[in-house]
């Protein structure tokens, strides 16, 4: 399961534009070390502050910690902050924060790092230590707090914004597999590292009345692309992962208005044409074949996406600018299309999705049902892989009247206007979305 909460901070109100890629690729993964130093009553902690900490309040509205945070200069260092010497002292949660930390510096992220859109120099990861907090009945708000996530920032370069990718890895997604602990969490970094890749705008409430999403939920087309495509870079390095995709659409999860899920198998009627790419299992499966069967489909992949990468991605756009990239394979992306669906959609389906060109037709003209049958139901296996929390946007002007999009309420006294699911009462009041460019909203990392 993975979180991810959209950060906003522009220094004006300009139309968002970004310089070319390689002006990315420069850029490094600044690691810090936060550990958990007390919680309590949000009264308690609030006061007498120690130098160097700061107060975090918990989701249960009633509780905060204190927390301290550390720039890491290496593991031996980083071991240190952990309160140990050795990797046996360490915790299963610890080893995969310092196993983390390994992998985010491995050379196979250096060839991802120049994509990053932007003027990007650094991504900031955040490795939280919730060492003594991982017991739910007494911290009952802990996986929500320190949820792993990817906090995305724009700030004024010049003349164009460079967009900051802050990504926190805690480990409480990961709570109760042992010795799988590490890899699980590396598995998390590659998903929040792959939407630092991704412009995406996800639609609002793009995860339904709850706020989170299954990998084999229908949720909105932005959404389940931009969760499709972090997907495919995190089988990028677990490739053995793309088991569990497809063993998840066993059955494919539908919320209701009113909350709570129905479960229908991948052939119900429920899903049909364009609809089944609203599925993010599909769309991560469609991105990783299509990089595993075509020559250097990986390049090719992420190269186009790069090329087209903008605001409104979705899944049949992506397909129909390969398609204009590479016409050469259009067989084969209507293949994969063909195949990851199942067979299910029809002749008008494909040319809606990927076009009609003169290559489409003549594949249709030809075209036979993939034998491929959709795994047999099985309700009681669950895949909640991914969780995406709503949350609210703070609109509010600092000491020098420059506007601030954040997370969290400015200090009190100050005026602000909120957008987002879980307002607060107060002075908030909804903030009219004029300019998407601009204006700021959640997106489900």
């Amino acid at each position: 399961m993975f979180k991810r909460l959209l950060l906003l901070t522009l220094l004006a109100i300009f139309p968002v534009c970004f310089a070319p890629a390689a002006l990315a690729a420069e850029t490094t993964i600044v690691t810090s070390y936060t550990a958990i130093t007390a919680f309590g009553p949000a009264s308690n902690m609030q006061q007498n502050v120690p130098e160097g900490e700061k107060v975090v309040l918990s989701a249960d509205g009633q509780n905060a910690y204190r927390v301290k945070t550390i720039k890491v200069t290496d593991e031996t260092h980083l071991m240190r902050l952990m309160g140990a010497t050795t990797e046996n002292e360490l915790t299963d949660l610890q080893k995969g924060l310092l196993e983390t930390y390994r992998f985010a510096r491995q050379a196979e992220f250096d060839t991802l790092k120049p994509r990053i859109p932007g003027q990007t120099k650094t991504i900031d990861l955040n490795l939280v230590d919730i060492t003594g907090y991982t017991d739910t009945s007494r911290y009952t708000k802990i996986t929500d707090d320190f949820w792993p996530q990817n906090s995305r920032t724009y700030r004024r370069s010049g003349d164009s914004f460079s967009l900051h990718s802050e990504i926190r890895i805690s480990g409480t997604d990961c709570l109760g597999h042992g010795s799988n602990t590490a890899k699980r969490m590396k598995s998390t970094f590659a998903h929040e590292f792959g939407h630092a890749l991704d412009k995406t705008f996800t639609e609002t409430n793009a995860y339904g009345h709850d706020g989170a999403h299954y990998i084999n939920e229908k949720i909105e087309p932005k959404a389940s692309f931009a969760e499709g495509f972090a997907n495919f870079i995190k089988m990028l390095f677990f490739p053995e992962e793309e088991k569990e995709f497809r063993d998840s659409l066993k059955t494919v999860k539908i919320e209701r208005p009113q909350g709570g899920y129905d479960e229908y198998p991948i052939a119900s009627v429920q899903i049909n044409g364009e609809g089944f790419l609203d599925i993010e299992a599909i769309n991560a499966l469609i991105f990783t074949r299509l990089a595993a069967d075509l020559p250097d489909g990986e390049k090719l992949v992420l190269d186009s996406f790069e090329k087209h990468n903008q605001q409104e991605n979705r899944m049949s756009r992506f397909l129909q600018n390969f398609i204009k990239d590479y016409p050469q394979h259009t067989t084969v992306v209507a293949q994969t299309l063909d195949r990851e669906t199942f067979g299910r959609l029809s002749d008008a389906d494909i040319r809606l999705i990927l076009g009609n060109s003169t290559a489409i037709q003549a594949y249709l003209a030809t075209r036979s049902v993939p034998n491929v049958t959709p795994p047999a139901p099985q309700p009681e296996e669950k895949y909640q892989v991914i969780t995406h929390k709503n949350g609210t946007i703070y609109k509010w002007k600092d000491a020098q009247g420059n506007w601030q999009f954040t997370d969290r309420p400015p200090s009190a006294g100050v005026e602000y206007t909120t957008r987002g699911s879980t307002a607060t009462p107060g002075k908030a009041s909804p903030v009219k979305v004029e300019n998407p460019d601009t204006d700021p909203f959640i997106i489900g990392y």
